[in-house]
């Protein structure tokens, strides 16, 4: 059996979940801030030796996250790079990987917020002291994993009902889209509605001026038959 379990307290009140942090440069591999939480457990000498080596890994750091098997034997340890530093912590066995990625993520804004300016400058260990005690802060709030949780539960759910919200109101917009395109068509629709009515009246006038010559040439050949048949069978008519 381990001998630091996952579920331990210091007197300081950690319950044992945290136990160590690192920083460190990729160009160089130098670790610029170490922070041993959980001073009760295993000695920082272990913990930053193990942080070293993973900083030194080429292999782990091809991944921008990843939890590092069999890096300690009391402990997980987890880890997120981007192209300047590699973030690295120790956390207890059973602790959920989930919030133990959300814990690097503090940790890496913090970090970039408040040390950027010196970092890329720093010496071995030089911004420990810096960090510290917003190290400390961000490592007391998860060592309680059950208030984190439930404040990530509820964010979660926020994240859950904003998401929902966004879908909605592409939604509406996609509605609205697609009922400004059928306005359009009905538009469209309405003018060459308009054309084919204009269209429709200027051939039925057309048709009727052709039929009116049309009776009009009927009768006045009807006429000139009906004067040449009279003519033909009235000598009288004819002058005779």
């Amino acid at each position: 059996e381990s001998p630091f379990p996952s579920k331990m307290s210091g007197k300081d009140g950690n319950k044992g979940n945290i136990r160590y942090a690192a920083i460190g440069r990729v160009s160089d591999r130098v670790l610029v801030a170490t922070y041993h939480h959980f001073t009760n457990g295993a000695p920082a000498a272990k913990y930053l030796a193990v942080a070293q080596k993973v900083l030194n890994s080429d292999k782990v750091l091809s991944q921008q996250s990843a939890n590092v098997p069999n890096a300690v034997d009391d402990a997980s340890c987890l880890m997120q790079a981007d192209k300047s530093f590699m973030f690295i912590v120790f956390v207890g066995q059973d602790y959920p990987e989930r919030t133990a990625f959300e814990l690097l993520r503090q940790i890496r804004k913090e970090f970039t917020d408040k040390e950027a300016t010196d970092a890329d400058k720093a010496t071995d260990n030089s911004l420990s002291k810096a960090c510290k005690k917003w190290m400390a802060a961000i490592c007391t709030k998860y060592d309680d994993v059950g208030s984190v949780n439930k404040v990530a539960g509820v964010q979660a759910q926020v994240d859950d009902v904003k998401i929902t919200m966004e879908d909605n109101v592409q939604n509406m917009l996609k509605q609205h889209e697609k009922l400004e395109d059928l306005e359009d068509r009905a538009d469209t629709m309405r003018t060459e509605a308009s054309k084919f009515k204009k269209g429709a009246g200027n051939l039925a006038s057309k048709m009727w001026w052709q039929n009116c010559r049309l009776w009009l040439i009927i009768i006045v050949v009807s006429m000139i038959i009906l004067m040449i048949v009279i003519f033909s069978v009235c000598p009288p008519c004819r002058g005779e």
